[in-house]
This record gives structure tokens, C-alpha cells and sequence, in this order.
């Protein structure tokens, strides 16, 4: 964890006590940007695009309807808030006080993507984040990288918009796999989320092609935000709208019905606006327990400057 360790913050832009928007996109506010140079915290791998055409092959349809959820207790958890007690400083909760999530038919800009870890072929949830490179995905760092002793996830592909089987948007295979280094070899839940440049497909970038979400950092604990991505138990996508609170110094919650396994890099999206069916990442599924031991509780790592110097590293790369 990030524990008694100096936050590394940086932004282009000097920002005390307001919000601001920089040329690329970010969100900042509450007056924690500074306007400096930091060290490259990132870890990375390239894939070339001979194994990238080789992923699209290997990605049939009785593969994508076989994958499973990687790793963490959601799918197997117990499913009502009263089998498993408030922690230390939270509130009580109730069945009736937790807001129930819905299955909708997904939007262009969040997808599952689909891996194979060393133990057999896994999906997670990501979505299409702004850059400059118009080719980033954000997700867990779990999904993509195995943590402290693991490695880079192989076979790495994106289907927007998937639902039931169908891929409107076609599959879009991983170009570059960037995660923090601190959590490719501590396992760092504060650090657990990552990022995934994607290979154009038809001489089109991927934000050409579904659009895209905007990254916020610095937006504070308590926000209400949407909530969307694949949970092992449907075969559809799910939505919930409900409010974050603190969990830990770098660690948020939300509470919501329906989040099992599949889930992990879900964002946690601020402002959506229906009409665009974009908003602002303001967090992914992630973190603490790899997201949550329960289908109704799921965390997500803070987001502050280490996740957007981890956006421009990612970016550089894509």
C-alpha cells in the first residue's frame, strides 16, 4: 500500500482550489495539482502486431462464451449485505438501503475484455479513456497483470459494447499492457488499476470509432456516479447509479446489487450524460480485495496523480 510514502502528484496545469479541465481531457480539482516532473512509475509491455492478429484468431465464439471471471471471491460470494457485517467505521446496511443494479444493452464505450492468464481463458470490464494516442482502455491492473510473481496477461482483446455473444464493434486486440510498477511487484491495491493502448482496426482508432470517457482525479470520496460492466452471473452488461464513500485514505466504496466476478475494472463514472453515454472515470472496479468479497460492496483505488501520470505514460507508449 501507499503507506507513509510520498503522493506523487503532476498535472500541465497548476490548479489550487478550483476544477480545471487540461488540453488532454483530465479532470482536476480540490487543489492537490502541482506543476512538476515526476519519475516514470510505469511498467509496460509491447505486443507486436503479428501476435496481435494472432489474438483475434484465437478469440472465437465458443472462447469469448467460455471465458470465466479472473481470480477475486465476487462470483461465489453471498449475494444479500445482511451475510456479511459492516466494517470497522461504516454504517449498517441493510437489503433495503442497497441500490439494485439493472441489465441494459451497454453503451460503445465500455466493453469486456477477454485474456488468458497461465490458468485458462478470463474477461473483466474495461472502457475507452481519452488520450492523445484516441487507442487507451482503462481497466484493473488485475486483469492485465498477475501482481507481485505474476506477469503480463496474453491473448489481450476488447469488445465494445458486448452483449449476449454480439460484437457490434468488432474485437480490438492490445497493442501495449501498462500497469504501475509498484503493483507489478507489490500487488499495491492502491495502485490497482491499468491501462491497455489498443491496435487501430480498419485504419481506425477505437475513440473514431465509439467515442469515448473522460478521466477526473482529485474529485474527493463522496460522489454519485454510474457504474456499468459484465458480471459472471448474466450474460448481458449491468448499470447502477448509487454513491461513493471513503473506505480507506486511498481507497473509495460504492454499494450495489449484481456486481460479481467480471466486473473488475468496471468505471465509475461521474456525470454521465445519457444522451452522450459518456461521462467522467472517476475510479474502476479494483483495489481492495480485487474489487470487493461481495457482489453488493465494490471498492476502487482513488484516483489522484498516480493514475494520470500513468494515463501519460500509456499514452506515450500507444
Amino acid at each position: 500500500m501507499r503507506k507513509g510514502r510520498m503522493r506523487v502528484t503532476y498535472a500541465v496545469v497548476a490548479v489550487t482550489g478550483v476544477t480545471a479541465v487540461t488540453a488532454g481531457g483530465v479532470l482536476i480539482s480540490q487543489g492537490h495539482a502541482k506543476s512538476h516532473t515526476v519519475a516514470d512509475t510505469s511498467a509496460s509491455l509491447q505486443i507486436s502486431s503479428v501476435d496481435a492478429q494472432d489474438a483475434e484468431k484465437y478469440w472465437t465464439p465458443q472462447r469469448l462464451a467460455s471465458a470465466t471471471p479472473v481470480g477475486g471471491p465476487k462470483a461465489a460470494a453471498p449475494t444479500a449485505p445482511s451475510a456479511v457485517g459492516p466494517q470497522m467505521g461504516e454504517r449498517s446496511v441493510t437489503a433495503q438501503s442497497v441500490p439494485k443494479s439493472s441489465t441494459f444493452g451497454g453503451i460503445p464505450t465500455l466493453g469486456a475484455v477477454f485474456f488468458n492468464n497461465g490458468n485458462g481463458n478470463h474477461y473483466c470490464t474495461a472502457s475507452v479513456i481519452h488520450s492523445y494516442s484516441q487507442s487507451l482502455l482503462l481497466t484493473a491492473a488485475h486483469c492485465i497483470h498477475g501482481g507481485r510473481g505474476g506477469g503480463y496477461a496474453k491473448n489481450v482483446a476488447f469488445v465494445p459494447k458486448f452483449d449476449s455473444g454480439k460484437r457490434p464493434y468488432g474485437i480490438w486486440t492490445a497493442k501495449t499492457l501498462v500497469v504501475d510498477r509498484r503493483w507489478a511487484s507489490n500487488s499495491d491495491p492502491d495502485l490497482d488499476y491499468g491501462f491497455i493502448g489498443v491496435w487501430p482496426r480498419g485504419g481506425r482508432k477505437i475513440e473514431q470509432v465509439v467515442g469515448y470517457n473522460k478521466l477526473a482525479i482529485n474529485q474527493g470520496m463522496s460522489n454519485w456516479v454510474n457504474v456499468a460492466g459484465y458480471p459472471s452471473r448474466s450474460n448481458r452488461p449491468i448499470y447502477c447509479k448509487t454513491h461513493t464513500a471513503r473506505q480507506w485514505k486511498y481507497q473509495v466504496r460504492m454499494d450495489c446489487t449484481g456486481f460479481y466476478g467480471g466486473t473488475s475494472g468496471s468505471p465509475w463514472l461521474l456525470w454521465y450524460n445519457s444522451r452522450s453515454h459518456t461521462g467522467y472515470v472517476n475510479g474502476v472496479i479494483g483495489g481492495y480485495q480485487e474489487g470487493g468479497s461481495v457482489s453488493w460492496r465494490s471498492y476502487s483505488p482513488y484516483f489522484d496523480g498516480d493514475v494520470y501520470n500513468l494515463r501519460k505514460a500509456a499514452d506515450a507508449r500507444a
